[in-house]
C-alpha cells in the first residue's frame, strides 16, 4: 500500500504567527491552504536502504512529524512527489517516506522542498487584501467556495480595529466576484433566503455595531475561565502570539486556536468543508460549517467559548457544541440552514478516560440535525475516549495509523480536566 499524503497540518510550532493583528488569519490561511511553507536550501540529499529520502537543510526547518513535504526539481524525476515526515533527527535534517516507491538509489540533482499546502486555490481577493475566496484545487460540484472577510467598514457600519479579532466566514455554491453574495438563488451557509447578505453585513457604530453572522474568532479579551464574559468591544489584554493547529485536506479542514493566549490549553475549534453524507448529495449539499453564530452587538457581554449557540463545534455541550449544515429539504433546497448535533454522548472528548489503557481510543463522529435526520460522519476528526493531557499538537502512531492529538477546553462542567480530539492522518506504509 502507498503512504497517505492527503491530510496535512500546520501549527504555531512551524513558526507561523497568529497575533493580535488584523490580517493575521487571512495570511495564515493563504500559507496553510494555498502556498505551503518553503524550506531553505537543501544542501544534501540521499536515499537510504528503506527507500526513504533523507534531506539536510541550510537552516532550521521547523517541520513536525507526519507533516507532508513536497519535493520539486530533483533528478531522477521520481523524487518529485509528496512525502510524510517519518523522522526528525535534528533541526536541519528530515527523513521522508515517499507516497510512491522510488526505485533509484542515487540522486543526481538536488531541487527544492516545502511543507505542502492543504490543496486550495485563491479564487478571488480584494484590492485592500482583507477578503478571500478559497476553493479546492480540483473541485467537484460539491466543493463550496469559502469566503473569508476581515473587513471593518461598510456603507452602513464601522467596527473598531481595537475590538475582538474575527473573520466573517461562509460557504457559497457559486460566486462570480469577491462580493457576489446577494443572489437568493445561490445556496450559502449560513443562509437566510430572505436576506442573503446577512452573513456579511456590518451595521451600526461603536458598541452598537453588528458585524457578520458566522464568526471565526482568533483574539478576544479574557483570562479563559468558564464564568468570564466579555464584550467584543472590551480592550484585549493579551498581545502575544496564539497557539493554533490547522488540519485537513481539500475536502475539509479544522482550525483550533487559543483566543486567550494566556490559556493555550483552552482552545476553540471551527471548521468547514464536506462531510461523508448518508443522504443523496444531489438533493442536499454535504457541507458543514463551524463558528460563532451570533448577531450580538460589540458591546453585548457574552462568552465566546461556552455560552452562546454554536460557538465552538463539538465542544462544551449540546448547545454550544453545534455546527451548521444545509437543511435537508429536497422540495426547496434553497431554504435556511439547520444545526447539527454529534451523536457522541456528553461532548466530553478527551475528558473521560474511558479507555485509558489503549494507545489510541478514537471513534468516528456520526451526527444528525435538529430536524431529526441522520446526516453522516465528519471527515478526519475523531472523538477521544482517552485523556492524553497534551498541551499542543502531538503526533501519535498506532501500528501504521497516524494521528494528531490536539487539546481543547472541552466541557467546562468537568472542571479543569483538559479535553481534546484525534485527527486521523492516514497510514504510514
Amino acid at each position: 500500500m502507498a503512504t497517505d499524503v492527503d491530510v496535512q497540518y500546520f501549527s504555531h510550532l512551524n513558526g507561523l504567527v497568529l497575533g493580535n493583528n488584523w490580517g493575521d488569519l487571512i495570511r495564515l490561511l493563504d500559507k496553510a491552504l494555498v502556498t505551503g511553507i518553503s524550506f531553505t536550501e537543501i544542501t544534501s540529499a540521499s536515499i537510504n536502504e528503506q527507500g526513504d529520502v533523507v534531506i539536510n537543510l541550510y537552516s532550521a526547518h521547523n517541520a513536525l512529524l507526519f507533516q507532508v513535504v513536497e519535493l520539486t526539481g530533483f533528478m531522477p524525476a521520481s523524487l518529485n512527489q509528496k512525502y510524510r515526515i517519518k523522522g526528525v533527527p535534528n533541526t536541519t535534517q528530515l527523513i521522508l517516506k515517499p507516497a510512491l516507491d522510488i526505485v533509484e538509489r542515487s540522486i543526481t540533482a538536488i531541487g527544492a522542498g516545502k511543507l505542502a499546502s492543504l490543496g486550495y486555490d485563491i479564487i478571488f481577493r480584494d484590492a485592500n487584501d482583507v477578503k478571500r475566496v478559497y476553493r479546492a484545487k480540483n473541485p467537484t460540484v460539491q466543493h463550496p467556495f469559502i469566503r473569508v472577510d476581515e473587513s471593518l467598514a461598510s456603507d452602513t457600519g464601522l467596527y473598531s480595529s481595537a475590538y475582538a479579532k474575527y473573520a466573517m466566514v461562509g460557504l457559497l455554491e457559486h460566486i462570480n466576484h469577491i462580493d457576489d453574495y446577494e443572489n437568493p438563488d445561490v445556496l450559502q451557509l449560513p443562509f437566510d433566503p430572505n436576506d442573503p447578505a446577512k452573513n456579511w453585513r456590518i451595521s451600526g457604530i461603536n458598541g452598537e455595531v453588528v458585524r457578520g453572522w458566522n464568526r471565526w474568532y482568533w483574539r478576544k479579551r479574557g483570562e479563559g475561565n468558564p464564568g468570564e464574559q466579555y464584550a467584543d468591544s472590551d480592550s484585549i489584554n493579551t498581545n502575544g502570539d496564539g497557539q493554533f493547529t490547522l488540519i485537513g485536506d481539500q475536502d475539509a479542514f479544522y482550525f483550533l486556536t487559543s483566543i486567550h493566549v494566556n490559556f493555550p490549553n483552552r482552545k476553540i475549534m471551527v471548521g468547514c468543508g464536506l462531510f461523508d453524507s448518508v443522504l443523496d448529495k444531489s438533493l442536499t449539499q454535504n457541507w458543514f460549517l463551524g463558528g460563532a453564530i451570533t448577531q450580538q452587538t460589540a458591546a453585548n457581554f457574552y462568552n465566546t467559548i461556552y455560552n452562546s449557540p454554536n460557538m465552538t463545534m463539538l465542544c462544551s455541550g449540546g448547545v454550544s457544541g453545534k455546527f451548521l449544515v444545509p437543511k435537508h429539504d429536497p422540495v426547496n433546497p434553497l431554504t435556511d440552514h439547520t444545526y447539527a448535533n454529534c451523536d457522541i454522548t456528553g461532548y466530553r472528548s478527551g475528558v473521560n478516560d474511558l479507555h485509558g489503557k489503549s494507545l489510541i481510543a478514537a471513534t468516528s463522529f456520526p451526527f444528525g440535525d435538529d430536524n431529526g435526520f441522520l446526516r453522516g460522519n465528519l471527515k478526519h476528526v475523531c472523538f477521544s475516549r482517552k485523556n492524553h493531557l497534551y498541551q499542543q499538537a502531538t503526533p501519535i502512531i498506532a501500528e501504521s495509523s497516524m494521528y494528531i492529538y490536539e487539546n481543547l477546553y472541552n466541557n467546562p462542567a468537568a472542571g479543569d480536566v483538559m479535553g481534546g480530539f484525534y485527527f486521523y492522518m492516514g497510514e504510514l506504509e
